[in-house]
């Protein structure tokens, strides 16, 4: 495992965060929604306004705890307040390490409150910045860097980066979550996020350290695929009724025979010149419609390979279903835009 997760938060709205995040926090005004046309490109962003009492924010449960990691985020705020959280990274719902903004645009890496360093340089309001930051779990041989549109702004080893019992993380919390802002009005507050990838450092290089400022572009079904063995809720097209930016349940389709599998032919990615590409995360919106165990298998037809993930359980409510693909399966080598372009997308039902 190298890649852990990403998202440019172009494939939901609102009501969905909860079908990609484990928890979502706030109060009345002051909860977490999907900008649609907030990111830094024109696309979707996450929005976590804050008021005078209640912050907001959303949290994704890693797979596994991890005691080395790398989160790289696009970060936009309209204000700055000292000593107030925009991510935090916790061991089973207790802080270790947060990023703290100051008013004057500064960075603190704090554990658990306790401030362990303050970057050299700032921040700028109404300004997209990337934000990577990379650190080790541990009692006393801790280390930690902070990077901000690519350059070190603070770093440290020898450090107590460990605030439980467990020297390790295992979720990764985006916004402020019951910050009090000292009176700010309910719509005063404006922070924002996009482009968000966690990784470890277990994997191969490239993905095993800070990735750079990087792009997660999204692409939907355009056409049938190899594999048309799902039955349709309406209509005579597989694709069409599953192209849609924000998962529905108004047209779908479905199945119950083991190994059955549909595959979808997908739009193509950027034209970027040189770029690199880390990954590719295919995401299908699933859910079962009655009582019993149903799962199911996503990844992607590459060529004539098909490279599927392990069988995931679902539930009667909407969830998304997801796997992370860092090299293709048809060559063993780093993805190409050609070969992103030439992808299908896969499902597969298991029992």
């Amino acid at each position: 495992m190298a890649l852990i997760f990403f998202t440019g938060f172009d494939t939901y709205a609102t009501a969905d965060i909860t079908k990609e995040f484990t928890t979502v926090t706030g109060f009345s005004t002051s909860v977490p929604g999907i900008y649609e046309t907030g990111g830094r490109r024109g696309g979707g962003a996450l929005r976590a306004p804050n008021n005078e009492s209640f912050g907001s924010s959303a949290l994704i449960t890693l797979p596994s705890s991890v005691t080395t990691f790398v989160c790289g985020f696009a970060f936009y705020a309209n204000i700055f307040y000292t000593d107030k959280t925009f991510a935090l990274f916790k061991d089973s719902g207790t802080k270790q390490l947060e990023l703290q903004m100051n008013s004057d645009g500064t960075i603190d890496v704090t554990r658990n409150g306790t401030v362990l360093g303050t970057s050299s340089a700032s921040m700028s309001t109404f300004t997209y910045h990337y934000i990577e930051f990379k650190a080790t779990i541990n009692n006393s041989t801790g280390s930690y860097e902070l990077r901000l549109d690519g350059v070190n702004i603070l770093s440290a080893s020898g450090v107590d980066t460990q605030n439980t019992a467990n020297a390790s993380i295992n979720s990764v919390t985006l916004g402020s979550p019951s910050e009090n802002m000292g009176g700010v009005g309910y719509f005063d507050v404006d922070w924002r996020y996009d482009d968000f990838y966690v990784l470890d450092t277990t994997g191969s290089a490239p993905n095993n350290n800070f990735l750079g400022d990087v792009r997660i572009d999204s692409v939907y079904p355009t056409g049938d695929g190899n594999y048309t063995q799902y039955s349709l809720s309406t209509g005579s097209s597989h694709y069409q009724l599953v192209d849609e930016a924000t998962p529905n349940t108004t047209d779908y389709v479905y199945n119950g025979t083991d190994g059955n599998k549909d595959s979808f032919a997908m739009g193509n990615v950027a034209a970027l010149t040189a770029q690199t590409i880390y990954g590719v995360r295919v995401k299908a919106a699933a859910l079962k419609d009655d009582a019993g165990t149903r799962t199911l298998k996503v990844g992607v037809r590459s060529g004539s390979t098909d490279s599927v993930s392990s069988a995931q359980a679902l539930t009667t409510s909407q969830l998304y279903v997801s796997h992370i693909l860092e090299t293709d399966p048809n060559t063993s080598a780093a993805w190409t835009e050609s070969g992103v372009n030439a992808l299908e997308s896969l499902i597969e039902t298991a029992s």
